[in-house]
């Protein structure tokens, strides 16, 4: 068993990498219409989410609950990734400076300080339920393994 394991670890590495680089893919296109409306829009979590959730079941196949935090914890990134770039995007309205130059002046660190300090509870219980919704539709629900009728 400890070696079938060991033979497995690439496998589950590579697909926390996917996931990850589909959360921040996410956050990526999911900015485009905050960008468009001009603030933050923290409802399309939900739809992220579910698109997060489909990706992880169905392209990466990490199964049961693995593959459930995974979608889950990508979810997330995406909302923090978001976040830090409607930040990114208000210092370089303010400011009157172009997105990537803001991005290089204000630094990981204060991003994500500017981006925890926007988010209200609601915000949150939101990025909750995008997350929860992720992990149930990365559960594969009434699958029946291979070889039973």
């Amino acid at each position: 068993m400890p070696a079938e394991r060991f033979r497995r670890l690439p496998g589950l590495l590579f697909g926390a990498f996917c996931a990850a680089a589909f959360g921040f893919a996410a956050g990526a296109v999911w900015m485009v219409p905050s960008m468009m409306f001009g603030r933050a829009l923290p409802a399309l979590v939900l739809p992220v989410g579910w698109v997060l959730g489909i990706v992880v079941r169905r392209w990466l196949g990490i199964e049961r609950g693995l593959g459930s935090a995974l979608a889950a914890l990508a979810t997330l990134l995406a909302s923090a990734y978001t976040a830090c770039l409607v930040a990114a995007a208000t210092i370089s309205g303010m400011m009157g400076i172009g997105f990537g130059q803001a991005i290089h002046d204000a630094g990981a660190g204060m991003l994500l300080e500017l981006a925890r300090l926007a988010q209200g509870p609601w915000d949150l219980f939101l990025y909750v339920a995008g997350a929860l919704l992720a992990a149930l539709v990365a559960w594969p629900i009434g699958r029946r393994p291979p070889g039973r009728s």
